[in-house]
């Protein structure tokens, strides 16, 4: 059995975060003359958040994966530099950002050189990153534990005047531990990159492409960087499809008994598409409870999925839902940019877990973790 263990974040660092809520979104949408967003209102109906968390002046994403990185070690009683393999995803459109990430963590954490391996796989990356790592174990008897890092500064790379973005993006950073015999049971992980073909896509302009540009940063001053553009439509299509081949995939690997509930946690792109999302998949699948968690942290990238594990009991209470019960199924979706082929291509993952309380997550559970594409793992 693999599980997840030591599941954490550090979003109650106010140091760490400012917050933008609606009406500096608004102002932001109106930078360089474009029309923006008609009011507040019009933000929270579009994107369903309210407020969103950007990186303080003078913190980095250095400073928030030490803090990371504290966290995990004192949850888990591990220091970081001590495990085996660390993973980190940490999207960007300049594509070795994370790599240069992993350098300085290792040496703030004192990481042995190679051991932080890092990777770029933008929002469907917790989904990604989790396939590596049981691939990885899957793969290595003599590794136990794989330490899962997400940390996402989109402010970074997108231009705040952009309307796609400015209203939706958030900073976000969570960790834990994939290890054996211990935690929330994984039985299924799947993660791919999906061609788009032209009869998917409404019109024939890329998913998404990098814009070397003037801009705006996320504190309404000019700058030049290169920013993430979108073709809003085809990708909102797309991506409600691929978590819905993802939902009904997941849904067939599981059995559920009487009593257990079905939790669907999906990525958080944006209240619209969350929203047909939820309907369409309502449709397949009505008794299941699906989570949205928008409303205080926005699109935190890859550290969506997560953030929503890290708080399980929280969101289920602000979603009008029980708290998790021993063996409900947990259901994990993602889907968005490709980072590898991002004008035609987008990626998407599932995992199926079950909830185990905190005094049985040590106990042995003979199950295999299955994986797309190859046999099942320990």
């Amino acid at each position: 059995m693999l599980g997840l263990s030591s599941i954490v974040d550090v979003y109650d660092r106010d140091d760490l975060y400012d917050f933008l809520d609606n009406t500096r979104i608004v102002e932001f949408s109106r930078l360089g003359g474009a029309a923006g967003f008609a009011s507040p209102e019009n933000v929270s109906r579009s994107t369903g958040i309210s407020v969103r968390r950007i990186l303080r002046p003078g913190v980095t994403a250095v400073e928030i994966g030490v803090a990371l990185g504290r966290r995990l070690e004192q949850e888990s009683g591990i220091l970081l530099r001590d495990f085996p393999v660390i993973m980190l995803c940490h999207s960007n459109t300049d594509p070795i950002a994370c790599e240069h990430l992993a350098e300085e963590l290792s040496e703030r954490h004192g990481i042995s050189a190679g051991k932080l391996l890092a990777f770029n796989f933008g929002c469907s990356g917790f989904l990604k990153l989790l396939h590596e790592a049981v691939l990885h174990l899957s793969g290595d008897e003599g590794v136990s534990r794989i330490a899962l890092l997400n940390i996402e500064t989109p402010e970074t790379w997108h231009d705040s005047s952009d309307r796609l973005f400015c209203g939706i993006v958030a900073a976000g950073a969570t960790a834990m531990v994939l290890e054996r015999g211990k935690g929330i049971p994984v039985s299924t992980v799947r993660s791919e990159d999906f061609p788009v073909p032209d009869h998917l896509r409404p019109n024939p302009d890329p998913l998404f492409r990098r814009d070397t540009t003037d801009g705006f940063c996320f504190r309404g001053q000019p700058i030049h960087r290169t920013v993430m553009r979108m073709n809003a439509e085809p990708v909102f299509l797309n991506g409600i499809e691929l978590m819905l081949a993802g939902l009904r995939t997941a849904a067939s690997s599981i059995e559920v008994l009487p009593g257990q509930r079905v939790i669907v946690v999906p990525h958080q792109p944006s209240g619209k598409l969350l929203r047909a999302l939820v309907a369409a998949a309502k449709v397949e699948f009505p008794e299941f409870e699906y989570l949205n968690n928008l409303k205080t942290y926005g699109n935190t990238i890859s550290s969506s999925v997560p953030t929503i594990l890290s708080r399980l009991s929280q969101v289920l209470e602000a979603n009008g839902l029980q708290p998790p019960r021993e063996g409900d199924h947990i259901i994990l979706l993602a889907a968005g940019i490709c980072m590898e082929e991002i004008s035609d291509h987008m990626s998407a993952g599932h995992a199926c877990l079950q909830w185990v309380t905190v005094s049985d997550r040590e106990t042995q559970v003979e199950e295999s973790v299955l994986v797309h594409g190859s046999t099942p793992g320990v």
